[in-house]
């Protein structure tokens, strides 16, 4: 009896690994191909996180605890893409000159610890990855480098030292690349209330 069941056990598991095995696609075994492209592009966005779901800022207003930084990145990725590459491949985007730093800094005085001109990368944080699918990791907050990247990334801050008071503020963020060359972009006006 006890040999019966485990040889009922033996073949369900192979029955098992036979399936699985029949079902698996080429595509999950092809090697991927990596395409070297650069950064064309950073643009700067305002979000408002007070609702369900966080979303662009009306009229760059937003609540001052509940503002976030869409930091987006724009490369040649998608004009680069060989044609002569079957489905069966995945394409990943290497960056020619990786990003290796991102740093915040705030033009407008946000308190006593930081005036204007004052760096303030740490007062903000990652937003969770699970928010938007194009969303790229920021490699660069551990010491890592932000090396493969697709057509649009995006990188949400979300604000967690609220400023003394409201009113209009501007940030300035330094991407800082591998080779040392570095891209800076000022954001709009922003108004915490």
């Amino acid at each position: 009896m006890r040999m019966k069941k485990h040889l009922t056990q033996l073949l369900l598991s192979l029955l098992f690994l036979l399936v699985t095995a029949m079902t698996c696609d080429e595509q999950d075994w092809a090697e991927p191909i990596d395409v070297p492209c650069t950064l064309k592009e950073v643009e700067l966005y305002h979000w408002d996180n007070a609702g369900e779901k966080p979303k662009e800022a009306v009229d760059n207003k937003v609540l001052k605890e509940a503002y976030m930084m869409e930091i987006r990145l724009l490369t040649d990725a998608g004009e680069k893409d060989p044609e002569s590459y079957d489905a069966d491949h995945y394409l990943r985007h290497v960056l020619s000159d990786g990003i290796k730093k991102i740093q915040i800094f705030t033009e407008t005085a946000f308190n006593e610890e930081f005036p204007a001109g004052a760096e303030v990368t740490s007062c903000f944080y990652d937003y969770p990855k699970t928010f938007v699918e194009d969303q790229q990791t920021d490699f660069t907050v551990n010491g890592g480098v932000i090396s493969m990247i697709d057509e649009v990334n995006k990188i949400y801050k979300a604000l967690l030292t609220i400023p003394q008071s409201g009113g209009e503020f501007r940030f300035r963020v330094v991407l800082t690349m591998e080779s040392g060359e570095t891209v800076e972009r000022l954001s709009d006006p922003v108004t915490f209330y």
